[in-house]
């Protein structure tokens, strides 16, 4: 479901596109612009957080302005209030490091979906031209995507991993692009929380990433 949130599951010919609009301490806030999506109509803005099992409506009564930015119109029928008319929408995150943030847009009738994430603290390594990235799919890191890309096209690769001494390795083949996409899941009977050390190597590169597991504090 993480890999199909975007593109795939989107009406055709729509897109849509996360911003950070500001930064204060741990708190960051994003807008939603969405292209080739019906301007005039309502719209509902929907959100996947890790902590949840599937999405879930946030916001109704949503529009778009000519440039396809989420706002409250502030009329009747629509969110917000008649003294902040198109007032911009945003949405307050505080992720974690590899969280990833998943927005849509549903229109009114059904009939328009739009789709979007983005991981606005990466858990990335690199390597020469090749990198591996680390998204957390459950809060405490049960479950984490790994995706590499840059390595040599249709060629083997290895898959090391160690999580608080438990260690893994095996073979893998990267796709057609030089990317490689696996989930893992790091934890360790016995132990409360600790770290994963993940490698992917080649014979051109070997980028590792670490990401911490466990319940959060």
């Amino acid at each position: 479901m993480h890999q199909a949130w975007g593109e795939q599951e989107s009406t055709p010919k729509t897109s849509l596109t996360i911003k950070e609009s500001s930064r204060s301490g741990d708190v960051i806030k994003f807008r939603l612009f969405a292209d080739g999506v019906p301007k005039p109509g309502s719209y509902s803005i929907v959100a996947w957080p890790v902590t949840q099992r599937g999405p879930a409506e946030v916001l109704k009564g949503v529009t778009l302005s000519s440039s396809g930015l989420a706002v409250c119109a502030g009329s009747p029928g629509t969110c917000g209030s008649p003294d902040k008319p198109d007032d911009p929408i945003d949405l307050n995150f505080k992720p974690v490091p590899g969280e990833p943030i998943r927005l849509g847009l549903v229109s009114s009738d059904g009939a328009t979906k739009v789709f979007a994430k983005m991981v606005p603290i990466p858990l990335r390594g690199r390597d020469k031209n090749c990198s591996v990235e680390a998204t957390l799919l459950t809060p405490g890191a049960e479950l984490v995507l790994i995706h590499g890309s840059g390595f040599p096209a249709s060629s083997e690769i290895t898959v090391d991993s160690d999580s608080a001494g438990e260690r893994i390795s095996r073979k893998a083949t990267t796709d057609a692009q030089g990317g490689y996409t696996t989930a893992i899941l790091p934890a360790k009977p016995g132990v409360a929380r600790g770290v994963v050390e993940v490698a992917l190597k080649s014979g051109a590169c070997s980028p590792a990433v670490s990401v911490p597991w466990g319940k959060r504090n």
